[in-house]
């Protein structure tokens, strides 16, 4: 089960021949990598399934390769979004090709204070690069167009203020400011000169943030297939980013998507919804994490500190996510089908006007 959709892999998947699998789109949620959270969004699910589709179809008029089959339309058929009818609230279900799952083994040790720390043994990549086909890189790729507040280069700008040493602390700011390509320190709501392309871990406990140099390290792929990867989610992000501004939902901040190599860079998991991506103000699940920041600033602070320890974190975690009141609830499902509305500029869902929503949303806060 993952954090908010389910995955069946029906038929298993080879280094070179592609299995098949399901996902399942639920009413789950998650932030600050906590996993499942108290409450359920009625309908989110399906709005994520019914964007992502949308864009894997644009992917196809760009020659983007990925990896979506179709949505379930019932009956056991596959179809493209154009058959799902209006106010039939879409469909929760996608079907794809599968690609074969290799993870980092992870390794206990003893940090300060003798608080046990995990630490990842990517050794299987690295001696296997450029000799394995038709798998899930192990990283996230993270594309930025500017800076909204929640930010995690505004984190990383802390970190680097914190450090002791005047020359330290000045070289890592310099060499932030250099990857996002600033000459100054940024503020929330910036838009970057260019959009630029970073890397997170995808199996460790918490996203941790990697160089190019350890993101080409660990990714399994020789130096040229690697260089393929930016320019390939910049495609993305431009499809993207122009369909937010068609609909209304820019400006669109940032992004992240999950690639497989199967002879070439191929489009996974799914792209440019709610849960994958950062719109207007707070339009995403951003506003889920502001909620916590301002009712339960806690949570966020235990779960930075306990993921440190890596998997299982979360069931010894002291601090617990308290449930959202039922009007939240409810304003963050119509957010999410009135969002998946105007990004495919159809009614499949019965949901107030985004625009309606975005003012809800600014007069919750």
């Amino acid at each position: 089960m993952g954090k908010a959709k389910d995955v069946n892999i029906y038929r298993p998947a080879y280094e070179n021949k592609a299995g098949g699998g399901e996902f399942t789109f639920t009413d789950r949620y998650s932030i600050f990598d906590y996993g499942t959270m108290p409450d359920k969004l009625p309908n989110k699910g399906r709005s994520l399934a019914v964007m992502s589709q949308y864009n894997f179809e644009e992917c196809d008029k760009r020659g983007i390769r990925h990896h979506s089959l179709g949505l379930d339309c019932g009956g056991g058929g596959l179809g493209p979004l154009g058959s799902i009818p209006d106010k039939s609230n879409g469909s929760g279900s996608m079907v794809f090709n599968a690609a074969v799952v290799y993870t980092p083994v992870e390794r206990r040790i003893i940090g300060d204070k003798d608080t046990p720390q995990t630490t990842y043994d990517y050794s299987f990549f690295e001696t296997n690069r450029g000799n394995i086909n038709n798998y899930l890189l192990p990283l996230e790729v993270i594309f930025r167009n500017g800076l909204p507040r929640g930010s995690s280069v505004f984190k990383r700008i802390a970190e680097a203020k914190a450090i002791a040493n005047p020359q330290e602390n000045e070289a890592a700011l310099q060499k932030i400011y250099e990857k996002i390509g600033v000459r100054e320190e940024p503020k929330p709501g910036d838009m970057l000169p260019k959009p630029i392309v970073g890397y997170t871990t995808k199996w460790e406990a918490g996203d941790r943030h990697l160089s190019d140099e350890e993101a080409l390290r660990i990714s399994g792929l020789r130096e040229e297939d690697f260089e393929k990867i930016g320019p390939f989610a910049l495609s993305v992000d431009n499809l993207i980013t122009q369909r937010a501004e068609e609909v209304g939902l820019g400006p669109h901040w940032d992004g992240k998507i999950e690639l497989v190599w199967f002879n070439c860079l191929v489009l996974a998991d799914v792209a440019g919804t709610l849960d994958e991506d950062r719109f207007g103000q707070d339009l995403s699940k951003e506003f889920l994490r502001q909620w916590y920041d301002q009712n339960q600033p806690e949570f966020r602070q235990a779960c930075e500190e306990w993921k440190k320890i890596g998997e299982g974190w979360q069931e010894r975690c002291p601090v617990k996510p308290v449930s959202l009141p039922n009007d939240i609830v409810k304003l963050v499902s119509d957010m999410y089908m009135a969002a998946a509305n105007a990004w495919v500029g159809r009614g499949i869902f019965e949901a107030p006007d985004l625009s309606d929503v975005i003012l809800a949303m600014q007069n919750s806060v």
